[in-house]
């Protein structure tokens, strides 16, 4: 432990303070002599010693066996058994009847243990089958194989045959194998026997019990037990202290649930259904009685729901009425009427702002719908006819013809068996699929008969081809040609000061003509002449030959293809 003293500058203790008195006692309001007031440290008596609590904090490696012996001189004897000392170790010897290993004898230190010396370690073992050990921590008695007995600090176990014995602070086990198993806890135990099919725990939250069929099981305030497979039972106590609970007999095709929170129940038994809600009671007898009724003095509506299967169905409530039979089903809201029958079919909404009216079902089924309100109206015989009229839209529909009307905007005229005619503001087209297909949209036009005319022209192009023989393709943009006609090229496009342009007979003859001259070739340039302004060129046999003005780096011509 460190003592300080510590006085504040320029300030005495008072007397009866502590360190106040007589000069030189706890009352000497001046410090010791030569501290001149500095502090007083005293060195503790062990500045090894540690608290327990320190201790259990820093923890250590040591496994409780004394340390190793000092050395000294060993010391044998050979009668009436082998003996080996040195230190606080030990060896006794009698093959095979007996031997004995000792560390930490009494009265002799050991190395790097505070007091070791008094911590003996002794095993021991008698006529191969009886084992002992005595320690401070592990204690061993076995008498091998009848009984066991160990100790580990305060948790004891104790075998002797199928009995095993374990007890330990706040811990006691007890089992007979295989006929009973028992132990407790601090806040539970359990008890299993195995022969018998019983089975139980139990703790602070939970516990679960089972003899044969019997069970029974708690979580917390949930119960649940029962007696399978013919019994079953469960209640649960919710956080608001309400009751939920519930009671099952497969046999008897009974169950039962009851919520006492939401003040709701369920009961069945058998085919008979019985269940209960705030807002509705209903009572079934399935499959042929169902009734729905509404409490409107519990929050509910008032309703009513009954079903006579397969005779008829009633139900009403403040919104609607309903009736089914097999001869006809009528529906009543306030916004529609509707009344089916297996001749006709009639139903209005909006109070009379829509109308349908069926014949049928049937071959042919004739329908009429009309809604006022938007000035709609559709009809049709089916399948042989159908028509659709309102402001905005006229259709008409036969298995052999289609007509699709958008009223000022676009048309669609369908003919069997694959003739398509359409119209709109931005242009129109015609097809016979699939061999011809004609049409404009905007500046852009198609025509394509299959597969030997193709026509596409768009703002900047213009593609043209009847194949095999003749193939054109044009760009507005530079005014530029390139023509294919069997065996003949004609290409062209526009130049500065005027064309440029080209034709060639494959493979006989060529000839081109430019802003600046002319030029003609026999065979590929057999023979040829050709003429740049002043410049002039002569071919023969494919060599060319200049036949006047300056030399041809410093022309520039077009050449010949």
């Amino acid at each position: 432990m460190l003592t300080t003293t510590v006085y504040a500058r320029g300030k005495k203790p008072r007397q009866g303070d502590p360190g106040g008195g007589a000069p030189g006692g706890a009352g000497d309001p001046s410090p010791p002599p030569g501290m001149m007031g500095d502090p007083s440290v005293t060195p503790p008596a062990d500045p090894l010693a540690i608290s327990p609590e320190m201790r259990d904090r820093i923890g250590t490696d040591w496994d409780g066996r004394p340390a190793g012996p000092l050395e000294d001189k060993t010391h044998r004897s050979y009668f009436p058994y082998y003996e080996e000392k040195r230190a606080d170790y030990r060896l006794r010897l009698l093959p095979p009847f007996y031997l004995e290993h000792t560390r930490g004898l009494p009265h002799v230190p050991s190395v790097g243990r505070h007091n070791a010396a008094t911590q003996v370690d002794r095993e021991s073992l008698f006529g191969l089958f009886y084992y002992q050990r005595r320690s401070p921590r592990y204690d061993s008695d076995v008498l091998f194989p009848l009984a066991w007995r160990f100790r580990r600090d305060d948790e004891h176990t104790v075998l002797v045959g199928p009995y095993v014995h374990q007890e330990a602070p706040g811990k006691n086990d007890n089992w007979l194998f295989p006929l009973a198993f028992t132990g407790s806890r601090r806040d539970g135990g359990y008890l299993h026997l195995p022969l018998l099919l019983t089975f139980s725990r139990h703790d602070e939250k939970s516990a679960f019990a089972m003899v044969g069929p019997y069970f029974r099981k708690r979580v917390g305030q949930d119960v649940d037990l029962g007696v399978a497979p013919l019994f079953f039972h469960g209640e649960t106590v919710t956080t608001a202290g309400t009751n939920k609970n519930y009671t099952l007999v497969p046999p008897l095709a009974f169950y039962h649930r009851e919520s006492e929170l939401e003040s709701t129940s369920t009961t069945v038994a058998g085919p008979v259904i019985v269940e209960q809600t705030p807002q509705r009671s209903i009572f079934d007898v399935a499959p042929l009685f169902f009734h729905i009724s509404g409490r409107p003095e519990d929050s509910g509506v008032r309703e009513s729901h009954t079903t006579l299967a397969p005779l008829f169905h009633y139900g009403y409530s403040p919104t609607q009425r309903l009736l089914v039979t097999p001869l006809f089903m009528y529906r009543q809201t306030p916004t529609v009427r509707t009344t089916i029958t297996p001749l006709y079919t009639t139903s209005s909404t909006r109070n009379g702002a829509t109308q349908l009216n069926v014949l049928g079902p049937g071959v042919p089924m004739f329908f009429h719908f009309r809604d006022r309100d938007i000035d709609l109206s559709r009809w049709g015989l089916l399948p042989l006819v159908y028509h659709s009229a309102s402001p905005t839209h006229n259709d008409w529909w036969t298995p052999l013809f289609a007509h699709f009307e958008e009223r000022g905007i676009s048309s669609a005229t369908w003919v069997f068996p694959s003739i398509v005619r359409q119209t709109s503001a931005q242009g129109s087209s015609t097809d016979v699929y699939p061999l011809f297909f004609s049409g404009s949209d905007r500046k852009d036009k198609h025509l394509v008969v299959a597969p030997f005319v193709w026509e596409f022209e768009t703002q900047k192009s213009r593609t043209t081809i009847a194949a095999p023989l003749f193939w054109r393709f044009a760009n507005k943009t530079d005014e530029s040609v390139t023509q294919v006609f069997g065996n003949t090229l004609y290409m062209s496009k526009r130049v500065a000061g005027g064309a440029d342009w080209q034709f060639h007979f494959l493979p006989l003859f060529s000839y081109g003509k430019n802003p600046e001259g002319h030029w003609w070739n026999v065979l590929f340039g057999l023979t040829g002449f050709e003429r740049a302004g002043e410049y002039s060129r002569a071919k023969v046999f494919w060599i060319p030959f200049q036949t006047g003005g300056p030399s041809a780096s410093h022309v520039a011509a077009a050449k010949p293809q």
